[in-house]
């Protein structure tokens, strides 16, 4: 089958009915507290960005000498879809401005990553994304609970690692295929970047992310060592390209809900140690906002980005006054666990939007894309540069137009969404109410 992503003509209020009992059973649910085994890779094999979007695309990126593409995650609209709807039709919107795809941070669909509601959580909300979507697994995509009887993160591979394009059930007609991932954990190659991406296990907010212990295994920590000494005999061939590590569990977090991972960073750093080589950059989401770090190794200034503002209703600058925590003051600087030069440079708590990031041979340039969910418009809430040759991170630089100016609504947004709630009002609703997961299907005119 031919691979197929946005879907404009898909039919509205095309969503699938739920009894009363499964809405009450699926609200109630309380998730088991406790690390599932890793899926065995397909294959640990590179995917190549020409297999997804074809030899002349990446021909043309190649030419034009640089590569920008999407990133974000917890986006599943679960509680309050207004605030998802927005953030998809500004990405959709974003797309005219060069973006080739969209590398999404974990956590597709809220509590439990059902099959049921892939529809309601991804396939209709990304109707008009018309470009790849690739992955890496959140918490809430393999947490499973009580009763459950799919294995944990089956509704992800039946959706992002297939072992060829094809539809999904739970697509319910969208034309969007499969994405063929060769697993949960993978590189992904593409014109001056390459990803890799973790899978950080079903950790809550209290607890730590994990890549490889002795119950889950060291087969994944395996494959980032393979990975890491891949990546560096290419540099070493001067056929490098920028080293993007990715999981959804973020190292560093000031966030008042969600725990960072040192443990989890202290093996990739002990891996990029022995390889010889450290990240460029690294992508994570889980707490719900958007915060920039730069971390100092050695010499290099590496951007520790926490992205997690893709939709989830839940940020904590939203709740209503007596309940809403303190916000962290920028910059701060002081050290990491292991003595590492560390300053948080921006903290964001309650804004959604995306994140836009162009690489080029000398640079990666990043912005934070803000979005207003009553109105649609779009701003810069960050902007950064990576200069790949000093390996310095310097604040400010451009990452490519965007047909979403700042101040600008989306023409998404203005034609084909239902209005969404003033997003103070919805964030003071969603503190007070029970969450329910059938909320999403009241989108649509």
């Amino acid at each position: 089958m031919s691979r197929a992503f946005g879907d404009p003509d898909l039919t509205p209020d095309n969503f699938s009915s739920f009894s009363k009992q499964q809405i009450d059973a699926d609200s109630a649910a309380k998730g088991l507290e406790q690390l599932e085994p890793f899926p065995a890779a397909r294959s640990t094999t590179p995917m190549e960005l020409s297999s997804v979007i074809g030899a002349d695309l990446v021909q043309k990126i190649e030419k034009a000498g640089k590569i920008t593409f999407h990133s974000v995650g917890d986006t599943g609209g679960i509680h309050s879809p207004e605030f998802q709807f927005a953030v998809a039709d500004a990405m959709a919107e974003d797309l005219s401005g060069g973006a080739a795809f969209w590398y999404h941070l974990g956590d597709v669909v809220y509590y439990f990553g059902e099959d049921q509601y892939y529809f309601s959580q991804f396939y209709d909300p990304y109707r008009n994304y018309n470009a790849p979507i690739f992955a890496v697994p959140g918490n809430h995509d393999g947490a499973i609970y009580t009763g459950e009887t799919a294995k944990s993160l089956a509704p992800f591979i039946a959706n992002f690692c297939t072992s060829q394009p094809t539809r999904s059930s739970d697509s319910q007609g969208a034309v969007r295929t499969t994405m063929d991932q060769p697993g949960v954990y993978f590189t992904l190659n593409a014109p001056f970047v390459k990803f890799i991406g973790l899978y950080s296990n079903t950790s809550e907010g209290g607890t730590e992310g994990v890549i490889a212990n002795p119950k889950v295994g060291n087969a994944q920590l395996t494959f980032l060592k393979q990975q890491l000494a891949a990546a560096k005999a290419e540099r070493d061939k001067n056929q490098g390209r920028a080293l993007v590590i990715v999981t959804h569990h973020p190292p560093f977090t000031g966030s008042p809900t969600h725990v960072p991972s040192p443990a989890m960073l202290k093996q990739i750093d002990d891996a990029c140690e022995a390889a010889g080589i450290q990240p460029d950059l690294y992508l994570s989401g889980h707490a719900h906002l958007y915060e920039r770090y730069t971390r100092t190794v050695g010499k290099k200034q590496i951007p520790y980005l926490v992205a997690g503002m893709g939709g989830y209703y839940n940020l904590p600058g939203l709740k209503p006054p007596n309940r809403r925590p303190p916000s962290q003051t920028t910059p701060q600087s002081g050290t990491d666990a292991s003595g590492n030069p560390l300053r948080l440079d921006v903290y964001n708590d309650n804004t959604f939007g995306f994140l836009r990031l162009t690489v080029s041979p000398t640079s990666i340039a990043g912005v934070f894309v803000t979005v207003d969910p009553p109105s649609g418009k779009t701003g810069v809430g960050d902007s950064f540069t990576v200069n790949l040759q000093a390996n310095t991170v310097s604040n400010g630089g451009s990452s490519g137009t965007s047909s979403t100016q700042a101040g600008k609504p989306s023409a998404s947004s203005k034609a084909k969404r239902t209005p969404a709630k003033p997003a103070r009002k919805a964030g003071v609703k969603a503190a007070k109410a029970k969450p329910k997961p059938h909320a999403a299907k009241k989108r649509r005119r």
